[in-house]
């Protein structure tokens, strides 16, 4: 563990989210996983299971995970299981819940769950919004719109989108930005005329 200044020490984990360097980016960007890497991975967060995992193997399954580099994770976010997703997708360091998102057995319900956290990175909420299809869900618009960790910019271009009965509930809503509230209200008076 290193000491910051402020004299708190820092995990490893909190020293790697920090970090999002060009070459992990690069990393994403050029991972094909092949079959001998895969096979490497833990093949019970890989393989989808029959059944829900227990609290003792989510435990097993929280330190594997930190005992993993960053490539490995990035590898096993490409291919993993629910399981491996949902743990996943809170990895301090922002490439690796970008790599979730790229998991071909990622489901829109997982999707619509993953927009609705407010722990993630604001790239995974813009990622969300530059899927074709995802963005075609209302669902998934309505949860970027009021999650108030989801970027500002993003979630004013979605209000558009949105029926006048959750424009109503955001302008009222505690819980997003001033500005989203009142541009929610703006809209709802400029569609009742």
């Amino acid at each position: 563990m290193s000491i910051d200044p402020a004299g708190l020490e820092k995990t490893e984990a909190e020293k790697e989210g920090q970090k999002a360097p060009a070459e992990e980016s690069d990393l994403l960007e050029a991972l094909q996983v092949t079959k001998e890497e895969k096979a490497q991975l833990p093949q019970d967060l890989i393989l989808d299971p029959q059944k829900q995992f227990t609290p003792q193997q989510r435990d097993f399954l929280s330190l594997s995970l930190m005992k993993m580099g960053v490539p490995q994770k990035i590898r096993l976010a490409l291919v993993g299981n629910l399981e491996a997703r949902n743990a996943l997708i809170h990895d301090p360091n922002k490439v690796i819940p970008l790599a979730v998102l790229r998991n071909p057995k990622l489901s829109e319900d997982e999707v619509i769950m993953y927009a609705q956290l407010r722990s993630l990175p604001e790239d995974v909420f813009s990622a969300i919004a530059k899927h074709k299809t995802w963005v075609k869900n209302y669902q998934v618009k309505l949860a970027l719109v009021s999650n108030p960790k989801a970027p500002l910019s993003l979630a004013i271009k979605l209000l558009d989108h949105l029926h006048d009965r959750d424009l109503q509930n955001i302008s009222k809503s505690k819980n997003v930005s001033y500005v989203l509230a009142r541009s929610a209200a703006r809209l709802l008076f400029k569609r009742k005329g």
